[in-house]
């Protein structure tokens, strides 16, 4: 035992030397290009070099009468005086050219199997098919979970960390790295690893506060439930940095300028900062390291979360909003206007199976629209990354801005696209980084110095072609003024995100290239691509995020029923049940026959505020004011026998706060300065220009909420629809009335519901009160109130086989009443002019 903390000690110092004599600044200055060497050579050939190794010339490779160079045929000088693309050994291949013959193709046998396990393939075995092993839950496959058939009809080996080949896959048992370390406490039980379902203890010595879980369960993904136990007493400048499940710490001092290591255990690889620095601000540098085992994955909604915040931040930072605030949250506020350049790189290498592809670019879609509908401007750098890389968008493009163009060439864009040149080059992708902010900060209308730039990489596997990636963020980093360190939360306008998707991922060398800042996570572990999009989908609805018309677009099993419907509200009074929606935290809008009932003796009394109990995302509140519509009269056409008339049927909820979240966030108000952000309209805008962008077509798809539950689809029929439209409510005035269709369904009303060739769903009995919304640049908009409809075809729940095409609804339009909800809501909304 002592044997082995001794030999613990020096692996720290060893480590620490090595570190320290890396920490070096970085000067870059604008150099004169460098000449590239002229000793290259090819086995069994010779070389030609076009321009004597100046920069941009060509090295030609040659080869004798039926042979050919392999894997290339020239390299190209850059002004770094490297050849590139930069192959370690090129030699002289016999050609095969033996006229209309064809070699027959091998195959790769499809007789593999896995002990505990089941085998799947892709491509019924062919070259570049995906033999992908299975194990039941709670197991995972080792030493690896695919396998590649190579042209020569065999399977990829199989090696262990050593080298050593393996050739039979076996299901392994998932385990939990244990807690090994807990200064000034104790743990129970002591053993380096745990079961699904079993439990570690912690506890604190007297004089020491434990913060984090006092108990944690392992899961079956291999992590812990809860967060790292700690016990400190707060006697120095840091609080005790705690040391993560499977790791070992060296560093017991905690005063400013100090420093700790952290050592994972032999078979676990390390994700965040080995080391720590207690800074001036008496906080420690980057996040918590974690370790992790070849089957540990990050969860989707853990990483959507960290991301969505940590993004928020940078989001945050360029909200011009924030600026008049003169609020830090938690970064400095350098920027005058919201701008954000958004680089995305993708692994395009021979290791990505096609769909695996087809899912990355997907998810890449889903990010864009996701960052889309945040309140800034941005423009978006998109590159696909084998052995070169390829724009698929340039930032510098002014049509970068345009997510519309930027989806469009995503679509185009086809991972056949770099043909046989299938290594992986990411140095290549990050210098195409650099090369176009470099252009960026040379022109002067970028407002490159106030800019954020978030450089997002999703890759499955290693760099095996160019220099290493690690090599070129000194460069991007000097563009900004920024040198080398152990912790960048200073970078301020610069965050290196990195997504490790698969097993084969060099873990170590996508730390270095992440960013590292105090309590943000920049690295994540997912098990595959299609994980990948439910971060994408889940990340805009972390609760950080409270900017108006934000919700989930897909409901997640994990979530409540509020995230795809987070301004959804129930309006309870008694027994009865209406609907409403959150404008602000502590406004409601519904509709004013909700809060009225009719006597028997066919008077009409209001409901009292403390009656009425509001039901949202994160709980309930009750009532504090009810603020009717003046102009509401449900008996105001009785003198023309209409028994009931449903005309400014609006009205406004007061409550105490309501706490924000992804659960209860407000729906998008029309006409206001937060709408006309997130439609990205000019500041002068008018409500008459928000109304015709929200309501440009004859027949506007529109949802409302059914049942209280979900999200049902429908059409708004305007302009020269809504005559007919409107027509099928004839047959609810009375023979023996005098009122004309007009006087009911006055242009205040908003008429709903379904054609012959479309069919929509109906609102049911109870949804009166709820929004009339629709969805623009991925954002949520109000442009009604559901009052009533021509039939009552459902209840709260009914459910509905056939939607009649005949029946209609009808809903109280917000922008003629745009006044009134200014006179009532305008210190809580900023309203246009």
């Amino acid at each position: 035992m002592h044997y082995a903390t001794v030999c613990f000690v020096i692996f720290f110092m060893y480590i620490s030397v090595c570190e320290v004599q890396s920490q070096y600044d970085y000067e870059y200055e604008d150099n004169v290009p460098k000449n590239c060497t002229t000793s290259e050579s090819i086995t069994g050939g010779t070389v030609e070099y076009s321009n004597g190794g100046a920069a941009g010339s060509l090295l030609i490779y040659h080869c004798s009468a039926g042979f050919e160079p392999y894997p290339i045929s020239q390299k190209v000088c850059s002004s770094d005086g490297e050849w590139k693309p930069k192959v370690s050994r090129v030699k002289c291949e016999e050609t095969n050219d033996y006229g209309d013959y064809e070699e027959t193709q091998k195959n790769c046998t499809l007789e593999v199997s896995i002990k505990g396990g089941s085998v799947s393939y892709s491509n019924k075995g062919l070259e570049g098919s995906v033999l992908t092993y299975h194990c039941k839950a709670g197991h995972y496959p080792f030493p690896a979970t695919q396998r590649v058939c190579d042209r020569d009809g065999e399977w990829s080996a199989m090696r262990l960390l050593n080298g050593q080949k393996i050739l039979k896959a076996v299901c392994k048992e998932i385990l939990c790295p244990a807690q090994l370390q807990l200064d000034n406490g104790q743990f129970w039980p002591r053993r380096q690893w745990f079961k699904i379902g079993e439990k570690q203890t912690f506890s604190c010595h007297e004089g020491f506060v434990l913060t984090g879980s006092a108990e944690r369960n392992c899961t079956q993904w291999g992590g812990w439930t809860g967060t790292t136990p700690v016990c400190d007493n707060q006697s120095e400048d840091c609080k005790n940095p705690g040391t993560p499940p499977g790791a070992l710490r060296s560093g017991e001092r905690f005063r400013i300028g100090d420093k700790v290591h952290y050592l994972c255990q032999s078979g676990l690889d390390m994700l965040g900062p080995s080391e720590r620095h207690c800074l001036d601000s008496k906080e420690w540098s980057g996040a918590e390291p974690r370790c992790y085992a070849q089957y540990t994955y990050d969860q989707p909604d853990a990483v959507a979360q960290a991301l969505g915040g940590s993004l928020t931040a940078v989001m945050d930072v360029s909200h011009p909003d924030f600026k008049k605030q003169e609020q830090a949250l938690g970064r400095t506020i350098r920027v005058a206007e919201g701008r954000l350049n958004v680089f995305i790189l993708l692994d395009t290498s021979a290791s990505i199976s096609p769909e695996s592809f087809h899912l990355a670019k997907n998810a890449t879609i889903q990010l864009v629209q996701k960052l889309d509908s945040y309140e800034v401007t941005m423009r978006f750098g998109i590159i696909s990354y084998a052995s070169e890389a390829k724009e698929i968008v340039s930032i510098t493009n002014d049509l970068s801005q345009d997510v519309h163009y930027v989806m469009r060439k995503l679509h185009e864009f086809s991972d056949k696209s770099h043909g046989n040149k299938r290594g992986t080059n990411l140095h290549d992708a990050l210098n195409k980084v650099y090369e176009e902010l470099a252009l960026l900060r040379e022109n002067k209308r970028s407002h490159f110095n106030e800019t954020q730039n978030v450089i997002i990489i999703a890759t499955d596997g290693y760099s095996n072609m160019g220099p290493s990636p690690i090599n070129i963020l000194p460069k991007i980093r000097n563009l900004f003024g920024y040198k080398s360190s152990v912790d960048h939360t200073k970078e301020e306008l610069l965050d290196v995100y990195v997504f490790a998707v698969g097993q084969q991922v060099n873990k170590q060398e996508l730390r270095s290239i992440a960013s590292v800042k105090k309590d943000e996570r920049h690295v994540f572990v997912l098990k595959d691509y299609r994980q990948l999009g439910l971060v994408f989908n889940q990340m805009i609805s972390d609760s950080a995020v409270t900017k108006c018309g934000v919700a989930q677009e897909e409901q997640d099993k994990s979530e409540t029923p509020y995230t795809s419907k987070p301004w959804h509200v129930d309006i309870l009074w008694g027994p009865r049940t209406c609907r409403g929606s959150i404008l602000t935290k502590s406004m409601v809008l519904t509709a004013a026959h909700c809060l009225i009932k009719v006597d028997s003796d066919e008077s009409v009394s209001k409901a009292s505020a403390e009656d009425i109990t509001v039901q949202h995302g994160n709980g309930r509140v009750k009532a504090m004011e009810l603020i009717l519509h003046p102009r509401f009269d449900l008996k105001g056409l009785k003198d023309k026998n209409v028994k009931e008339f449903y005309d400014y049927d609006i009205a406004l909820i007061r409550l105490s706060d309501i706490t924000i979240s992804k659960n209860a966030r407000p729906i998008c108000l029309p006409c206001t300065s937060s709408s006309n952000r997130a439609l990205r309209m000019a500041p002068d805008s008018t409500c008459d220009q928000h109304k015709n962008m929200l309501l440009h077509l004859d027949e506007t798809p529109a949802q409302f909420i059914r049942q209280g539950t979900h999200r049902s689809d429908t059409r708004i029929h305007i302009g020269a629809k809504r005559g007919s439209c409107i027509e099928e409510a004839r047959s609810t005035i009375p023979e023996h009335s005098t009122a004309s269709l007009s006087e009911v369904i006055t242009d205040r009303f908003m008429c709903t519901g379904g054609t012959e060739k479309n069919r929509v769903q109906l609102t049911c009995k109870g949804d009166s009160g709820g929004p009339l919304f629709l969805r623009k640049r991925m954002r949520y908009f109000q442009v009604a109130v559901v009052s009533w409809g021509t039939k009552q075809i459902c209840d709260s729940q009914t459910d509905v086989k056939e939607w009649p095409q005949d029946a209609r609804d009808f809903h109280i339009s917000v922008f003629p009443l745009m006044p009134w909800l200014k006179q009532h809501l305008h210190e809580e909304l900023e309203f246009l002019p």
